[in-house]
């Protein structure tokens, strides 16, 4: 039997203990978040002991290790101290990414672990999904000939944009990181593993163009409830999360960020007087945020290859759009119904159709992927050609953000990949 503790339980860690919880040979020993209802939501399901409950991330790591991997699902800025704390006590890790905003930080964990003799997993979860395997596939075929551009988009829709980047809990860099390495380290972990190589320099431009005072209509208030164009404005709390009329909700299962029932009654009462509930009636227009809500990157990979990545907030719907361009072909890619078309010079074009699981059930099944090779791992049954989502492979996305990074602050200047400190050898 292996043994989980859970350290996290907001949306990522009750996904990521859930598909443990239901895995045959895997039992979850632990848990600790500092809100006492997460904890409630799961505690009966998953059969975990109120001793070995937690609120106090001090009194769960004064355990010790008693368990074979820790899953580590907290705040961006929380993963180094935890992952460093359960590192010296001997956990494997299943780590959500991003690993750390310090790109220093995560050296730091990865040394440690290789070290030790532990395991890191990175939750870079679409390498797990079919979706995404089976575009990689097709490029290691070699039916498109040699790569030349990858041009992808990561689309954010408008409401998951002002739920977690303006409202929310990933809207100031300082306080957690920035959109690219809280959104898109994915996207970057995607295209590095797409093109089959490091990337050699870059250039990026962005800015927070949109969301801002300037921009509130004539009269807006700083919370929704009293505004003057609350039963008109598409940002409006209640009809973003509970609905208007006969037009449903936006975002119903963001409310787990302030809300653990998502019955409709306690949403309406968590956004008027919840004290975290608080956060997300306030006025788009009117918030703290800081983070670029429109970004482009620019990147040389050292075998030549060029790509062309974009990240938005401008969308009616969250999707990934990704083209390749081949010697011998192209590869057009939407993950809305994750659909594949191969266009393969004076052929007849051809349409995939990976699978149809939603990004809502887990990532297209990247959540399901990435805790079923967790288990596989703690049962020492994995594929000695398989394709897992390592710290030491996964650096290189949070290196590409660093840099991505340093250019967006410097007027787009090209940053060389040689000034971000990489992985010993």
């Amino acid at each position: 039997m292996s043994t989980v503790a859970v350290l996290g339980l907001g949306n990522r860690g009750k996904n990521y203990g859930g598909h443990l919880n239901k895995l045959d040979g895997v039992k979850i020993v632990s848990i600790c978040d500092k809100y006492q209802a997460k904890i409630d939501k799961v505690k009966s399901a998953w059969k975990v002991p109120d001793d070995k409950c937690f609120t106090d991330e001090d009194k769960f790591f004064a355990q010790g290790k008693i368990a074979d991997v820790m899953v580590i699902a907290t705040q961006d800025r929380d993963h180094y101290g935890h992952a460093i704390k359960a590192l010296n006590l001997g956990y494997n890790l299943l780590l959500e990414k991003p690993v750390s905003p310090d790109i220093k930080e995560c050296l730091e964990i990865e040394k440690l672990a290789r070290e030790k003799g532990l395991k890191v997993l990175v939750c870079h979860v679409l390498r797990y999904a079919n979706y995404y395997r089976r575009i990689k596939q097709i490029i290691d075929s070699g039916v498109l000939g040699e790569i030349k551009l990858i041009k992808h988009d990561e689309h954010v829709s408008w409401w998951h944009f002002c739920h977690s980047y303006v409202r929310g809990n990933w809207r100031r860099e300082e306080e957690t990181t920035p959109m690219l390495l809280a959104k898109c380290c994915h996207d970057m972990d995607l295209l590095y593993w797409f093109a089959g190589a490091k990337c050699k320099s870059l250039s990026s431009y962005g800015e927070l163009s949109y969301f801002t005072k300037a921009n509130a209509p004539k009269g807006a208030t700083a919370t929704c409830f009293d505004c003057p164009h609350k039963d008109t404005c598409i940002f409006e709390c209640e009809y973003q999360y509970i609905g208007r009329g006969l037009k449903r909700n936006k975002f119903p299962w963001g409310t787990y960020a302030f809300c653990t029932t998502g019955k409709k009654k306690d949403v309406a009462e968590a956004l008027r007087n919840g004290e975290r509930g608080k956060l997300w009636s306030r006025c788009v227009f009117g918030c703290d945020n800081d983070v670029v809500d429109c970004q482009t990157v620019n990147m040389e990979m050292e075998n030549g290859v060029k790509i062309v990545m974009t990240a938005n907030a401008f969308n009616e719907k969250d999707h990934r759009h990704t083209e390749i361009r081949g010697t011998k072909g192209e590869l057009i890619a939407d993950d809305t119904g994750s659909v594949i078309q191969l266009k393969l010079f004076d052929k007849k074009p051809k349409k995939i159709i990976v699978n149809i699981i939603p990004v809502i059930k887990g990532h297209y099944g990247g959540d399901q992927g990435i805790t079923k090779s967790t288990a596989d791992m703690l049962a020492g049954k994995l594929d000695p050609n398989g394709q897992y989502t390592w710290i030491k492979d996964t650096i290189e996305s949070h290196r590409i953000v660093t840099a991505a990074e340093i250019s967006r602050k410097n007027g787009g200047r090209k940053v060389d990949m040689t000034e971000i400190p990489d992985i010993e050898k």
